[in-house]
């Protein structure tokens, strides 16, 4: 396969326009406002109207994402007639805005304002379940292809759109996108969520985001889950929340067919619709605890654990509005390069954000239970592995170079040390409930001991100032101030500096503590762990962050109710949490000293 066929096909995840009867570029804008310039004919509708659903064409709605100052991924998917058709044609709308219009019932209206530009014609191939990507303002991408109609545009930084797909005579939703802010940047404002599993709840989380006025999404991964089971007691709009297939996901089917029932998903299509999304996949993508080499929840009657794996990233790449590389190999599904999801994105002088892998491109396996296994401080255990590490140090001090103010490293477990075992009172937790407690934690950076302490030492050799790690996984809230040696903090002793702060965002719907256990545990752990400086353990909801140029200000904000579809996007005002980070000072302005007395045990 050469280059050429390869770009054709999409393989990439970008879909360039069909490289068959193409025409001299043409007009980029509506042809009623430019007749002088028609452009070229495209594809009769009625001709491909016999290739769709009659049921609708978009069932998944439209999607952006992975926005620089210059670009932006707008992604869709076409439902054919039927999966014998090898690819349908589909064209791009769009309308330059003057500023951001997140207000959806006015996109209609706007819309029809124009004036409306036209590109393509792009194709939807069957070997890429007929996904579409398109990599607006990339016009070195796009540089030895010629349109049908239009041209790839100019976009400059903090570049709000309207766009929709359009392909015989039916026309997607439409969705709102917008490039990064360039330049010098006073304030610039996101969301981070994770951990969303369709049985477990409804997305009301994901419509309080929506309503949210923010430049972009963070999504920390576990984006979706690869369970069979749940969901009986739960619909939305009538429809039952089990999954589909009802079976673990396992084969590129199973993967497909519920990333398109997440898609589906009312609440999660008018997320994607609203702001642009910059996502990283957790386990649950693949399946449960997994690592470089294999999973806590792979059997060996599943097939390959490194065919299962390329077959679930390769439809994570085919579903989520992510820029992708050109793979190494056209003959295997692995090792490909669509297995390096870490990246980074500038917003301008404000902020770098540095999104990592610790899930599966170098991770080693999990160790077993940290009193007793020593492996956890074996130095040879890797959880970003060498080539990420190095791109990590390349990307910081990059950062530092550029003097961005603010640092942010996004990624899935919790970095700071969270010590469970020596609690004073311990024993009053239910015995299942810490043993979960110290597996759960072996899998995060406690687990890779070692890893952390270079990264530690980047940071210092580096000397980066205004660090931010963000943090999903682990389905609950925590503030957390970052020390090489916490323990030593005990008793007020404030010797060290804070390297920076962590914000762990809860999940969307996946479950936390159970709620009669839950305060007694964000009581206990302070007691031994001086650095964290809140933490909620039970409520669904997200993390609100933003930074400007001075301090940051973070608020967790929580669902009033994940069951009730009458209460879909309701906030609880009242669990409302917030906190301020000042520049240079790496601490939560705000947090309590610990000194809260110990409740009665409720066993």
């Amino acid at each position: 396969m050469d280059r050429r066929h390869f770009l054709r096909t999409g393989l990439a995840g970008l879909s360039l326009p069909a490289l068959v009867a193409c025409g001299s570029g043409g007009s980029n804008t509506d042809n009623t406002a430019n007749p002088g310039n028609p452009g070229n004919p495209v594809t009769p509708s009625e001709t491909v109207d016999q290739m769709l659903n009659p049921a609708g064409a978009f069932p998944w709605g439209v999607s952006s994402g992975d926005p620089t100052a210059e670009a932006v991924i707008l992604w869709t998917a076409l439902s054919p007639r039927n999966t014998n058709i090898d690819q349908i044609p589909v064209m791009l709308e769009y309308v330059l805005l003057e500023e951001p219009l997140a207000d959806m019932t006015e996109w209609n209206s706007k819309f029809q304002e124009g004036p409306i530009n036209r590109l393509g014609e792009f194709t939807a191939f069957r070997d890429r379940d007929y996904t579409v990507k398109v990599d607006l303002g990339n016009q070195a991408l796009y540089s030895n292809s010629r349109f049908m109609q239009g041209q790839i545009p100019e976009l400059t930084g903090n570049q709000a759109l309207l766009y929709r797909f359009v392909t015989g005579s039916q026309k997607s939703r439409i969705g709102h996108a917008k490039t990064l802010p360039s330049g010098e940047v006073e304030s610039v404002k996101f969301a981070t969520l994770s951990c969303s599993n369709y049985p477990a709840g409804l997305f009301s989380v994901y419509e309080m985001v929506r309503r949210e006025p923010l430049d972009f999404v963070v999504h920390l991964g576990d984006y979706l889950y690869e369970g069979g089971g749940g969901g009986t007691e739960l619909s939305r709009n009538g429809v039952a929340r089990t999954p589909n297939p009802q079976k673990e996901m396992v084969t590129r089917e199973d993967y497909v067919l519920r990333h398109q029932q997440y898609k589906a998903d009312p609440e999660l299509q008018a997320l994607h619709a609203t702001h642009p999304m910059i996502a990283v996949w957790d386990d649950h993508e693949i399946t449960n605890d997994a690592y470089k080499d294999g999973a806590e929840n792979h059997q060996p009657e599943e097939g390959d654990y490194q065919e299962r794996k390329a077959t679930a990233i390769r439809t994570y790449y085919n579903w989520m509005p992510l820029r992708e590389r050109f793979p190494r190999d056209e003959n295997t599904l692995a090792p490909d390069p669509r297995e390096v999801i870490y990246r980074d994105f500038q917003v301008g002088d404000l902020c770098s954000l540095i999104m990592l892998d610790t899930r599966i491109v170098g991770r080693d396996k999990q160790a077993e239970i940290m009193a007793v296994d020593p492996d956890r401080f074996n130095p040879d255990r890797q959880l970003l592995g060498f080539e990420q590490r190095r791109w990590l140090s390349d990307r910081m001090f990059e950062a530092k170079q550029r003097n961005s103010i603010w640092t942010v490293l996004g990624q899935q477990v919790m970095f700071g040390q969270l010590n469970i075992l020596e609690a004073p009172q311990v024993e009053l937790l239910d015995q299942k409930l810490l043993g979960n407690l110290v597996s759960i934690n072996m899998d995060q950076w406690d687990g890779y001991v070692a890893e952390r302490n270079r990264v530690f030492n980047l940071i210092k050799d580096i000397g980066i100032e205004n660090l931010v790690v963000l943090t999903g996984d682990i389905h609950t809230s925590w503030a957390i101030e970052l020390y090489e040696n916490p323990i030593a903090l005990i008793g007020g002793n404030q010797l060290q500096r804070s390297l920076g702060v962590e914000i762990v965002t809860p999940s969307v719907t996946s479950s936390g503590f159970p709620d009669e256990v839950a305060d007694l545990v964000s009581t206990l752990l302070p007691l031994l762990n001086p650095h964290i400086k809140y933490s909620e353990l039970k409520t669904k909801g997200f993390a609100l962050i933003e930074m400007q140029r001075e301090q940051m200000n973070v608020t967790w904000k929580y669902a009033q109710s994940i069951t009730d579809e009458s209460l879909i996007g309701v906030e609880n005002e009242a669990m409302r949490k917030s906190f301020t980070v000042q520049r240079g000072s790496n601490r939560f302005d705000g947090a309590l000293p610990i000194n809260i007395p110990i409740p009665s045990s409720p066993f």
